[in-house]
């Protein structure tokens, strides 16, 4: 598809693997050039090194932590010292109990009561500062330029909370990321710039195997009981693939998509039964 995107400049961030991976991939292919962010260098360089292969000349990498507002403006000034102005900005930062939780470092378990403030703090910082800095390092250049695409790569417990996680932190985090973004729509439409939340639901990607695994560790189950409990829940009957994901986010960041704004779009195959 013919997206209007040759040439535009494209901020990844959670780039390595995964979601992330698949939506530089997708945006390179559609000419973008894509400036990849994510901690882990390695798997970075990797991922990078893929996209080179098919798009050479479009892709750069920097290893930072999206979580930090110098480092996403670190990030951002590599762009334009590489390709220019940010034009499209993906937020795609894992939640901080996730992350802990697949590294066997978690907070545990917890309820509103229990869970310890700072792990509050916490998930705010790694969900929505993330999701803020990339967008207000990034809206003078699309103000500039009177064009732009804002992307966070959310879950679908921002509208609708779920008794399956075993944490309070997500369903108190996400709807907050999808608040702040309905607010900027409102704000940067009149520029040309459009902000849009992704929802995600049961996307097979490394992180998603790993959580099930502990997650099956924590409620005493196999694998395969807790993976099966969750394609049973999913009208689609089949787990997502990174690449669906990204289809969308290349569509919303086309210049077709320049009326879609202020939304919270989920991909989970039918799952979430809000309105």
């Amino acid at each position: 598809m013919l997206l209007g995107l040759k040439g535009k400049v494209a901020v990844v961030s959670g780039a390595s693997r995964g979601i992330g991976r698949a939506i530089a991939t997708e945006l390179a292919r559609e000419g973008a050039n894509v400036v990849m962010a994510a901690r882990r260098p390695d798997d970075l360089r990797q991922a990078a090194a893929a996209i080179e292969a098919e798009r050479p000349g479009q892709v750069a990498t920097v290893t930072a932590d999206l979580t930090d507002p110098e480092e996403v403006g670190r990030v951002v000034d590599a762009a334009h010292q590489r390709f220019g102005p940010v034009q499209i900005a993906i937020s795609n930062v894992i939640g901080h109990v996730i992350d802990a939780g697949k590294e066997g470092e978690g907070p545990g378990a917890g309820t509103f009561v229990s869970m310890p403030p700072g792990e509050y703090r916490n998930e705010f910082a790694h969900l929505l500062v993330s999701a803020w800095a990339l967008a207000v390092r990034c809206i003078p250049d699309m103000k500039a330029g009177g064009w732009g695409r804002i992307m966070n790569i959310g879950s679908g417990v921002a509208r609708e909370p779920t008794k399956d996680l075993p944490h309070v932190l997500p369903n108190t985090v996400r709807p907050a990321v999808a608040g702040l973004y309905r607010s900027l729509a409102r704000e940067l439409a009149p520029d040309g710039i459009t902000v849009n939340n992704i929802l995600t639901g049961s996307i097979l990607t490394e992180r998603n195997r790993s959580y099930w695994q502990w997650l099956a560790g924590e409620r005493g189950q196999s694998v395969e009981e807790v993976t099966s409990g969750v394609t049973g829940g999913i009208p689609a009957r089949r787990m997502g693939e990174p690449e669906e994901m990204a289809a969308l986010v290349g569509f919303l960041a086309s210049e077709r998509a320049g009326r879609i704004t202020g939304q919270s779009i989920p991909v989970d195959g039918g799952t979430n039964r809000h309105l």
